[in-house]
């Protein structure tokens, strides 16, 4: 009972954040079948999204830069991709550390790797040859590592395999083979920035080890004991954050920060569903479904809501109503799969988090949250 008192005297005062919002349209955009990609630098948000025809092909991929501060469009572009049926997963949009270059993943037949110009959105360079093979599984591409290098990952056998690219000439400039999963979750839990992944060891652990498969000193031992994981979002070196929940309305966020650990237990389950690089933040999407096993229908979600999570307890610092969005190429979970992840972006004092939804456009939640 004492538990209960706390976590929704927690929940109560987690609204009370300041905030603010607005909405950004975007062009021709449908997101049954592609969900915007997004990454921010320099108080611009850039969007990118498929637009598709009245017989649901797409050959164009529309390009937005918006100003934060005066929530206007600066620049559109069209560009076009290869030309796909149906619904189609962007695996990632990524802003450059020098914030000139934007680059745009599609890892699955038919491959594209797309170049942009974050000045005019014009486009530099393309390639559709991709370091993957057959071989590869869960397939991952995750923007820029500490160099500015192009970082890939995937799993190749029965261990890790960790990519990076020359973003000039598109060749490889390493291919390295690290630890083995024991227990494997979608997607690649991995920072290449920091050169470590998080890989779960047991039901309940996760062990973080570089990437040539060596431990580190950081493990996260956690008690929940319902459910089942689902997912884990990087804080950065030595910090992880991973969601954890059961069939219907039970779940619980543990987090391992610099020889910490903690554990917040919620009456709904939590889902990783944020990107963006912001310290000691990350979003998850809290669902309800059914008291029943998914094969006989448990998995209809009934209500969702975005939290965002601060590391420190862990702790909810705001929360609001959210729909649970995803779009796949196809019925095979390892063909392409993308969720539609807010993204979390800092301009001083205040806090961004951009959402899409299922009308066309963008919500932008301003969030008081002093550093």
């Amino acid at each position: 009972m004492k538990k209960n008192c706390l976590l929704a005297l927690l929940l109560s005062t987690a609204s009370c954040w300041g905030q603010g919002s607005y909405t950004l349209p975007l062009a021709k955009a449908n997101t049954a079948l592609s969900l915007p990609a997004m990454t921010a630098g320099g108080g611009l948000l850039y969007e990118a999204h498929r637009s598709f025809d009245l017989l649901r092909f797409s050959n164009q991929l529309q390009v937005s830069a918006f100003d934060l501060a005066t929530h206007k469009e600066l620049r559109h572009a069209v560009v076009t991709v290869p030309r796909v049926h149906g619904a189609r997963a962007a695996e990632g949009f990524y802003l450059s550390p020098d914030g000139q270059t934007l680059v745009y993943a599609e890892i699955h037949e038919p491959n594209i790797l797309l170049v942009l110009s974050a000045k005019d959105l014009s486009e530099v360079r393309r390639t559709d040859t991709l370091p993957f093979t057959s071989a590869d599984r869960y397939r991952l591409f995750a923007g820029f590592d500490e160099s500015g290098l192009l970082s890939f990952a995937s799993i190749t056998g029965y261990y890790l395999r960790f990519i990076r690219m020359d973003l000039s000439n598109f060749k490889i400039a390493s291919d390295a083979a690290g630890p083995k999963p024991n227990y494997y979750n979608d997607p690649i839990v991995w920072s290449p920035k920091s050169r470590t992944t998080w890989i779960q060891v047991s039901s309940r652990a996760w062990q973080e080890y570089h990437e040539d498969g060596t431990p580190t000193e950081a493990k996260l031992d956690f008690q929940f004991m319902h459910g089942r994981n689902n997912g884990a979002t990087v804080l950065g070196p030595n910090r992880l954050l991973a969601f954890y929940g059961s069939f219907s309305a039970q779940g619980a966020v543990a987090v391992y920060s610099n020889g910490h650990t903690g554990e917040l237990e919620l009456a709904c389950v939590p889902h990783k569903y944020s990107s963006g690089d912001v310290a000691d933040y990350a979003g998850a999407i809290c669902t309800t479904s059914p008291d029943r096993e998914p094969e006989h229908g448990g998995d209809k979600i009934l209500s969702s809501e975005f939290l965002l999570l601060k590391a420190e307890g862990p702790t909810i610092a705001w929360r609001h109503p959210m729909d649970f969005l995803s779009v796949a190429d196809s019925n095979d979970t390892d063909t392409g799969r993308q969720w539609g992840n807010p993204l979390l972006y800092r301009a001083g004092s205040k806090l961004a988090i951009v959402a899409p939804s299922k009308a066309a456009a963008l919500t932008v939640y301003e969030i008081d949250a002093p550093q």
